[in-house]
């Protein structure tokens, strides 16, 4: 069987489409086949199928809609199983077109990394005519439409690749109107309008190619209020200058470097964190020693975000590549990437061959050190468990910059700037607010916005949730909004949309606490009033411990974002924080016997006998 989803959800067996039936077993199939040969949780399923509003009868639909999927596979059926606390299509990644479309493009960039350009160019060309119109056409939802976004990501920067292996190539002409079909399809896309301008250039369209950059910067202004950025801003005055040569490839700093840029795309919504941008962007040490950048922060502080952006700013100053790994310290479902399997990604990204990587960690880590030495690369490491896991992933020249994001301070990794995330002022959580759900829902009630934006404790995660959540529910008014929002007991439930959820993130960073911290964490939820500070002589009564024993475990939180300080040894919890922290009181995985009925009386009067651990 051949699974469709570049397009209208299709499925062929022995050359004929199948018919799938209705809107939940085409929701149910592509959600299987997206984690193709992987385990999808019911939960996951049923979120998909019921956009977060499953009947009462959900569990018992979704058993129905898995039977009349099997029907309709016919002697294929078999290939849906049901396999623990989910469901499992038994298919290969040639079996589905996207993910055909994602082995094709790495091929295609580990051929152009080793000169084989011809290769490359075939290998795009061949993963873009997979296409047949937008991803996951007909499945409108929240859950698929995040999908379809990301999906429709890969494919521009797919494109951009082949275009810019085609300038290489002396193509200039062939491609100028594709390239101008794409420019005007997607006209706020920097990166496509900067390998327009080169082609137009090369061409000796040199007006042409300063208008396009001059429609761009005014659309830019309009539409965002920001100014090209500077690889863009760069090329415009060295065409300006006529410092380029016209119908000669372009260096590696003009186009996407080698195919190799893998960096995530820069959202439109992003906010604020312009103190955090200066900072982080002028930190770069002199001499060799290498550059590594650290944001650190609590679940949903917007860490990846500012990371992605800082990266943008900065890739121009390194031409050669730009990696980007997901490290999976803190992502629910999933094991962190141990340092030999993230260092076989860099390798591979990077442009070597399977064959040529070693299969020692040591071996691999020296093998990458040798690699970028003397190379201006850019290296992105996303969501780091501990400086352990980071550690043998970090190049050994100065010539390299490395950000690196985590929810723990990486106070064990030397010669690392760091910069800790605060949730937003509530101006620019409002600023959020008002971008993701549209101003025009918003202008007239600047009061109601700030207090959402108060309700979601000014944390951009819950924040952007709230207000995409909003923007697809026009029924809604402001005030319905607020009003869901004010109960504290049902507001991480609010805070919920598709796969992405405040609860969700924090449960992760829960699950890394040693029982100790864990423990601790639910008698301060359920005994501190929102707000109230406690030091290390309240944990220790709480907890029947000693002082210097409690005081280990306040800072042990403290530097895994779940406690905050305004003073020294003064702690207190951010608010939703709180709120997940008082869930877990009752929660039946604990490894202690926590009293689950403890007073809300403020912390100096509790007692040994209201929160002893039994």
């Amino acid at each position: 069987m051949y699974f469709q989803l570049l397009g209208t959800l299709r499925v062929q067996h022995d050359g004929r489409r199948v018919d799938l039936g209705g809107l939940r077993q085409q929701r149910l199939l592509v959600m299987l086949l997206l984690d193709a040969d992987r385990v999808v949780s019911a939960d996951r399923l049923l979120e998909a199928m019921w956009d977060d509003e499953p009947p009462v009868t959900a569990r018992r639909q979704l058993h129905n809609a898995v039977a009349a999927l099997r029907r309709s596979f016919g002697a294929a059926k078999h290939i849906v199983v049901k396999d623990g606390p989910g469901y499992r299509i038994t298919v290969t990644a040639q079996d589905v077109d996207a993910h055909r479309f994602t082995t094709m493009v790495a091929a295609a960039s580990a051929a152009a990394a080793t000169g084989r350009t011809e290769v490359a160019v075939e290998l795009l060309e061949a993963a873009l005519a997979l296409w047949d119109g937008p991803a996951l056409s007909g499945l409108n939802s929240p859950v698929f439409e995040i999908v379809a976004a990301r999906f429709e990501e890969n494919r521009l920067s797919a494109a951009e690749r082949l275009f810019g292996l085609r300038l290489d190539g002396g193509d200039a002409a062939a491609v100028v109107p594709q390239l101008g079909e794409l420019v005007s399809r997607h006209p706020l896309r920097e990166e496509t309008r900067k390998l327009l301008m080169l082609a137009l250039h090369r061409c000796g369209r040199t007006a042409d190619a300063l208008n396009t950059y001059e429609q761009g910067r005014r659309l830019l202004r309009d539409e965002l209020g920001v100014d090209p950025g500077a690889s863009l801003r760069g090329l415009y005055e060295r065409i300006l200058r006529d410092d380029l040569p016209r119908r000669a490839p372009a260096t590696a700093a003009e186009t996407a470097p080698g195919g190799r840029s893998f960096l995530p795309y820069d959202t439109a919504h992003f906010t604020g964190r312009a103190d955090e941008l200066r900072f982080l962007t002028g930190c770069r040490p002199a001499g060799t020693a290498l550059s590594i950048l650290a944001i650190d922060g609590m679940a949903g502080v917007g860490k990846t975000t500012l990371a992605v952006r800082l990266a943008h700013q900065l890739a121009h100053g390194f031409p050669e590549a730009h990696l980007f790994v997901d490290l999976h310290g803190h992502t629910a479902g999933q094991e962190p990437l141990e340092p030999g399997a993230a260092l076989e990604r860099l390798l591979l990204d990077f442009g070597l061959a399977p064959a040529q990587i070693p299969r020692d960690t040591g071996q691999r880590a020296a093998r990458w050190r040798a690699e970028v030495a003397e190379r201006r690369v850019l290296v992105v490491l996303d969501n780091a468990l501990d400086a352990g896991q980071v550690r043998p992933l970090l190049p050994g020249t100065g010539k390299a910059q490395v950000i690196i994001t985590s929810r723990r301070r990486l106070a064990g990794l030397d010669g690392v700037t760091s910069r800790s995330l605060d949730v937003f002022p509530a101006r620019d959580a409002a600023a959020l607010f008002t971008r993701v759900a549209g101003a025009d829902r918003t202008a007239h009630r600047p009061d109601a916005v700030a207090e959402v934006a108060a309700l979601c404790g000014h944390l951009p995660l819950a924040v952007g949730i709230a207000a995409w959540r909003f923007h697809n529910r026009p029924a809604w008014s402001l005030e319905d909004l607020v009003f869901r929002l004010r109960d504290p007991a049902g507001r991480l439930a609010e805070l919920r949309l598709g796969d992405r959820s405040v609860a969700s993130q924090f449960e992760v960073s829960y699950r890394n606490l040693s029982p100790g911290q864990r423990r601790l964490l639910r008698v301060l939820g359920c005994t501190a009033h929102p707000g109230e500070e406690f030091d290390a002589g309240t944990a220790a009564l709480l907890l029947d411990q000693p002082v210097p024993e409690a005081e280990r475990l306040l800072e042990e939180l403290f530097d895994a974002h779940l406690l905050r300080q305004r003073a020294a040894g003064r702690y207190h919890f951010h608010d939703l924080v709180q709120e997940h922290a008082r869930t877990k009181a009752d929660d039946p995985d604990r490894e202690d016997g926590l009293l689950t009925k403890i007073g809300r009386t403020t912390l100096p009067a509790v007692t040994k006998v209201e929160c002893r651990l039994s």
